[in-house]
Order: structure tokens, then C-alpha cells, then sequence
């Protein structure tokens, strides 16, 4: 039993690792440039290309912090879902975490130009760097 429960937090002291050894050490002082809501709207405009049926998204915030995820859910009489998506808190960036895939589209585009805009100067150093940011993927292509 012991053991067990060691294995356990061994196991999560792993993913801890493997979800912030990715960040580049400055991201963190680097203030997020969009919230939650504005991230729904972000994964609408990905997959979409629009901001429309907001409500199709549901935010989990338990998954591949930092980035904001959510789980497509189909409109009823359709049950399941049609993918996960993952928001990075800085660019604005949309991945697709089946395939892991980033996706653009002429909205998301424009929003991101947008955000893009609320960088400082020193702040825009690091730009390349959160871009290139990665979320756990659920299946790599």
C-alpha cells in the first residue's frame, strides 16, 4: 500500500515535470494577455470561424495547465464530442489536441493580431518563445 501511494506521487511529480519543463523560465513573468472567456471565443473562431456556439465548448481546467482547454460537445440529439481544444494564455494560439494540430483560421487570425497588440516592447522578446509553446497532446501526428 505503501508503495502504491509512493509510485503515485512519483508518477505525478513526473507530470508535474513534463508539463512545465516546456516553459520557457521568463513566460512566467509575463502576464497572461487573454482570460477564459476570451479563450472560448478564440477555440469558436479556430474551429468554427466564427465566434459562434460559444456553448459548445466546455472549459476544463484540470488538463495541460497553463493553456485553457476544452472539450467540444456536439449539439443534442448527437451525443460525445468532436475534439479537444487548448488556448495558450499568452498568443492565443488554438491547438487541436487530437492530432495536435495548430489551427488558423482568417477570425483567429485577426484576434490574435489583436492580442498581439497588448505585448510591451520587452515583452514582445519572448513572443517567439510562448508561441512555441506545446499542450499535452492527445495523439501526436
Amino acid at each position: 500500500m505503501i508503495l502504491r501511494s509512493a509510485v503515485r506521487v512519483l508518477g505525478l511529480a513526473g507530470s508535474i515535470t513534463v508539463l512545465t519543463c516546456g516553459l520557457p523560465t521568463r513566460a512566467a513573468e509575463i502576464p497572461w494577455k487573454i482570460d477564459e472567456p476570451i479563450a472560448r471565443r478564440l477555440t469558436a473562431e479556430a474551429h468554427y470561424g466564427a465566434d459562434k456556439y460559444l456553448d459548445a465548448f466546455d472549459y476544463d481546467s484540470n488538463l495541460s495547465p497553463p493553456f485553457f482547454v476544452y472539450y467540444g460537445v456536439n449539439e443534442a440529439p448527437a451525443e460525445g464530442g468532436f475534439g479537444y481544444f487548448a488556448v495558450n494564455p499568452w498568443t492565443g494560439d488554438v491547438w487541436a489536441l487530437w492530432g495536435c494540430g495548430r489551427l488558423s483560421t482568417p477570425a483567429l487570425r485577426k484576434s490574435q493580431a489583436e492580442i498581439r497588440k497588448r505585448f510591451t516592447r520587452e515583452e514582445l522578446k519572448q513572443y517567439a518563445r510562448l508561441r512555441h509553446l506545446k499542450p499535452e497532446c492527445v495523439v501526436e501526428r
